[in-house]
């Protein structure tokens, strides 16, 4: 059985500055679980960072070195999926870094590469996992920040849009 694992982490306070990704003090990131212990005043809404881990079958593809601006992060993958509801492939780069991100689709297969990492899994799998992820993401956001409701209900219901046309696609596998 194929695994995915995934987790989003907020950095909890817009002062800290990562100055050497060999020495990232992680205590300095929020898991989603426990986004209620985020200060939206230590915070900046135009560029929230955080970092999206994932492990394949145990095999680390994103840790904190992949750090960037993860509310855009997300929209990026967002945005490919929703090009994948009517292509087999999709490709971007990470937000504030030249780190290229290409999306595949081989039959009912899913192809992710990110830098030199890659993985191969049933699409269906991995795109469920990780637009359950985002849901999960824009909801704890909206939390954060009430003002944003509205547009992050809006990505939020983008998203299932995404999720119902991409299972419509591989029901026809």
């Amino acid at each position: 059985m194929e695994s995915l694992e995934l987790s989003t982490y907020i950095i909890k306070d817009k002062k800290y500055k990562i100055r050497d990704i060999n020495h990232i003090d992680t205590s300095q990131f929020i898991s989603l679980d426990d986004s209620a212990l985020l200060d939206p005043d230590k915070m900046d809404r135009h560029y929230i960072d955080g970092v999206l881990l994932m492990k394949f079958n145990g095999e680390t593809i994103m840790d904190f070195t992949f750090w960037d601006d993860i509310e855009d992060l997300w929209h990026y993958f967002i945005n490919s999926f929703e090009e994948l509801t009517i292509q087999d492939e999709s490709s971007f780069s990470f937000p504030s870094q030249p780190l290229p991100v290409s999306i595949k689709i081989i039959k009912d297969r899913v192809q992710l590469v990110i830098g030199n990492k890659s993985i191969n899994m049933k699409a269906e799998q991995f795109i469920d996992a990780m637009l359950q992820e985002a849901i999960k993401f824009f909801t704890a956001i909206m939390s954060i920040f009430p003002r944003q409701e509205a547009e992050y209900h809006q990505t939020i219901l983008r998203i299932y849009k995404i999720k119902l046309s991409l299972e419509d696609r591989f029901k026809s596998h």
